[in-house]
């Protein structure tokens, strides 16, 4: 039976950071959250139900922990009504950001029925983190997860950011170290990407700010896999470590092409073979709930190869990799088939290692994993089957 999760957008942010591309709004009051509160819950009454059990709520923004947490709340009951009940086991996460929660709203969290927090830390220099726009200082991330682990938390992971401009790997490894100190149970280290349109994009046309060399944000991403190797916290997929057991059940969804639903301003969904999303416009997507109509923007429906595709690139990006067996038993064809002139192409470069069991990238091919990707989405299928074999 398939395990699906649910994604709730929350777009809500006190001050936008200089790199953020997401779908955020600054300036709204209680009395909008409310009221988007009201259009997430209306929207997902509507929602038609993937088969399985679910196994994630995660909450993202924005920031999630800037709203009144018992308006997280009502959505979790309303979840929990309709899918017959939220099991111990489900992993119901809330993006966190320093600055913005009290002891009293993470107890708040906690008794609604959230168990894992996701804290955006990002550096652990003051002045990183005002270029960055963030509202936080480093004080505030150690109190953050004080209060957190006062109140009950014992599932945390922490966001950081390594290849920020101007940073150098003593600075990285300083961020890292004073990570580990706070104890986490999964770290999420992402190397910055430049996204157009960012106020960081701007900074960097105009020369007001100047990234490292590639050459040195690789030594930060190889450092610091050792480093936490050695802490305990294993790599299971190119951004994310965790203590063995403790892996983001939700993000696992998304590399194994499992089924999500999505609620709210820009969030998209996908239940094989069909992927949606909606309106971006915060406003408009309430009105367009209030008014009793569809919030939809778009939707694909992905044939066989878009989705052996997907599949494969996500597959890659975790550390085990793509498991043959189930690529077969999922697509009817192994993925050595599927993709053999790539295959081989990519293994003669030292970047694709493969056994009888299964696809890995080599330690060169992490690093060079968007390349990799990019090569995926566009490489033919080879010995596609008829298109009678079912796709999911």
């Amino acid at each position: 039976m398939t395990e699906w999760g649910l994604y709730v957008h929350i777009p809500f942010c006190q001050a936008r950071c200089t790199y953020c591309d997401f779908n955020t709004v600054t300036g709204m009051g209680e009395a909008e959250h409310r009221r988007y509160t009201d259009a997430l819950i209306r929207e997902w009454a509507g929602e038609m139900l993937p088969s399985g059990p679910l196994v994630s709520i995660f909450f993202g923004g924005g920031t999630p922990s800037l709203i009144d947490p018992h308006l997280l709340g009502r959505v979790i009951d309303r979840v929990d009504a309709r899918v017959g009940g939220i099991s111990a086991a489900v992993e119901v996460t809330v993006e966190t950001n320093p600055g913005t929660v009290t002891p009293e709203k993470l107890a708040i969290l906690k008794e609604v029925g959230v168990n894992r927090l996701s804290i955006g830390a990002q550096a652990r220099q003051n002045h990183h983190l005002l270029s960055l726009n963030r509202i936080h200082d480093v004080s505030a991330i150690d109190e953050t997860v004080a209060m957190a682990r006062d109140v009950g938390f014992r599932n945390i992971n922490l966001d950081a950011i390594y290849g920020l401009p101007g940073q150098t790997l003593i600075e990285w490894q300083e961020t890292v170290e004073g990570l580990l100190r706070l104890a986490p149970q999964h770290l999420s280290l992402y190397a910055l990407m430049v996204e157009a349109g960012t106020p960081l994009k701007q900074q960097l046309d105009r020369g007001q700010a100047v990234l490292p060399q590639e050459d040195a944000v690789a030594d930060m991403a190889d450092w610091a896999e050792t480093r936490l190797g050695a802490a305990g916290l294993l790599p299971y997929e190119i951004s994310n470590y965790a203590i063995p057991g403790l892996e983001s059940r939700h993000n696992r969804l998304y590399w194994q092409l499992e089924p999500y639903l999505a609620l709210g301003a820009g969030a998209h969904a996908y239940v094989s073979p069909r992927r949606w999303w909606n309106v971006r416009g915060v406003r408009r997507y309430m009105e367009l709930i209030e008014g009793g109509a569809d919030p939809g923007d778009g939707e694909e429906e992905l044939t066989l190869a878009e989705e052996m595709r997907e599949y494969a690139w996500l597959g890659l990006r975790q550390r085990r990799g793509i498991d043959r067996a189930a690529f077969r038993a999922r697509f009817a064809i192994d993925p050595v088939v599927a993709f053999g002139s790539l295959v081989e192409s990519l293994g003669g470069q030292g970047l694709l290692e493969w056994n009888e069991s299964r696809l890995w990238l080599t330690a060169r091919g992490r690093d060079v994993a968007s390349v990799t990707a990019r090569a995926l989405v566009d490489a033919p299928i080879e010995g596609l089957p008829a298109p009678s074999v079912p796709n999911s």
